[in-house]
């Protein structure tokens, strides 16, 4: 978007920054964090739960910042929940099933 100086000389570009350096940064340090979780010798239920709760924040970083869904319009953002909505019913199956020896 081109906009004209206070002096009305000649149109400036807007240059709009996005953080992908950042967010790369932010990746890796979770990585890390993920890497890392099994030494603090916590039980296997948090664990597992600590691990899918840094594996969700990567999943929508890479998905907002890398797959430009934060610049989209928001009814298109919208369109993975049902995704979503279909593997957490398969994720509470799987669970339900499993958790009876």
């Amino acid at each position: 978007m081109a906009t004209a100086t206070a002096t009305g000389t000649a149109p400036v570009e807007e240059v709009r920054k996005r953080p992908y350096v950042v967010v790369f940064v932010i990746l890796a340090v979770v990585t890390f964090i993920e890497l890392n979780v099994y030494s603090l010798g916590l039980p296997r239920l948090e664990t597992i739960t600590i691990l899918v709760v840094l594996a969700a924040i990567k999943a929508s970083l890479v998905v907002a910042y890398y797959m430009h869904l934060r610049y989209e319009p928001r009814w298109i953002a919208l369109i993975p929940l049902g995704g979503l909505a279909l593997v957490a019913v398969l994720v509470a199956a799987l669970t339900s099933t499993s958790a009876h020896p």
